[in-house]
């Protein structure tokens, strides 16, 4: 019953249209004063308590605003920005757009990374495990439960690599390349969908391999002008301010009209996590996998094994 109706679908088949804002803030000045004077700044695999110790790399984040409430008071007219929600309007071809949060990111030179969706956002699935919504959202199976989320994403970046690659037609079509240099530009689209990765930053002798740092490294800025990097076990490393790549991420809820909106606020139409596992369960079946109970250690092994990211075009 379960395999016959949630057939997975397809990102490319969701995609919203995405959007060029530029600029993106009224002020990006203010922007990157506060960017120096909210460091130092924690890996995001620490933020996001992402259990790969050894492969840290230098990705840095902090959240100004989260589950729509405003963490950084200085942060206000940056997440209320009424640019992105017009942009989101149109992107998403909504009507009531729900800012949810604003996070910045911060890379030293660094190898690029894969192509992936962001993580997605299920009605009731708010606790559920990191690992379980990255699946969730690979397999195509819970569509309906979707939030739908407009994701801008801004930068700040005259260096070197750093580019910002979409596949704005779905996978299997052409990319599009942003590429710097980038200052106070961006674009709004469904990152939960779209696929899309960040280039390597900075010049090849400069970017740091996967654990060189540890995970309690953090990005000070320096009194004046720079960045440094250092870790418990001694590493400490200088960059000049072109050699960090800036950007912001800012989310919020693309409703198409107001009954949507209600939906999502009565909870009318919320996941529980019995219902998920059933209909991961029931999709196994159909591609005849032998399942494991969900309390077994491998039923976990054997969700992320089946629900990767896929190859895209490149």
């Amino acid at each position: 019953m379960l395999a016959a109706t949630f057939e997975p679908l397809r990102s490319e088949e969701l995609l919203a249209k995405p959007v060029w804002i530029d600029p993106a803030f009224a002020d990006p000045e203010a922007l990157m004063q506060l960017t120096r004077a909210s460091a130092p700044y924690q890996l995001a695999a620490k933020v996001h308590k992402i259990d790969d110790e050894g492969k840290n790399v230098p990705w840095f984040r902090v959240f100004w605003a989260h589950s729509g409430k405003l963490l950084d008071p200085r942060a206000h007219d940056f997440f209320f920005n009424e640019s992105f929600i017009e942009a989101a309007k149109e992107s998403f071809g909504a009507k009531v757009i729900v800012p949810n949060s604003l996070m910045t990111n911060h890379n030293a030179p660094m190898a690029g990374g894969p192509p992936h969706l962001d993580l997605p956002f299920f009605r009731g699935a708010a606790r559920f495990p990191f690992w379980l919504l990255v699946a969730m959202s690979y397999s195509g199976l819970f569509h309906r439960w979707a939030i739908p989320i407009a994701s801008t994403l801004c930068w700040f970046y005259p260096g070197e690599g750093g580019d910002f690659e979409y596949w704005g037609d779905g996978p299997d079509a052409a990319s599009t390349l942003v590429e710097p240099p980038l200052w106070n530009v961006g674009v709004v689209s469904d990152n939960e969908y779209m696929w899309h990765r960040v280039g390597p930053v900075g010049r090849a002798e400069q970017r740091l391999a996967p654990g060189t740092i540890l995970r309690d490294a953090l990005l000070h800025a320096e009194p004046n002008t720079g960045w440094r990097i250092r870790d418990s076990a001694g590493f400490d490393a200088r960059f000049e301010d072109a050699e960090i790549r800036h950007s912001f991420l800012w989310k919020a809820y693309a409703f198409a009209d107001e009954r949507a909106h209600r939906e999502f606020l009565d909870h009318t139409n919320d996941l529980t996590h019995d219902l998920t596992v059933a209909i991961f369960n029931a999709d196994l079946a159909r591609r005849e996998i032998e399942t494991p109970g969900a309390d077994d250690p491998r039923w976990k092994q054997l969700i992320m094994r089946t629900y990767r990211a896929r190859a895209v075009r490149t």
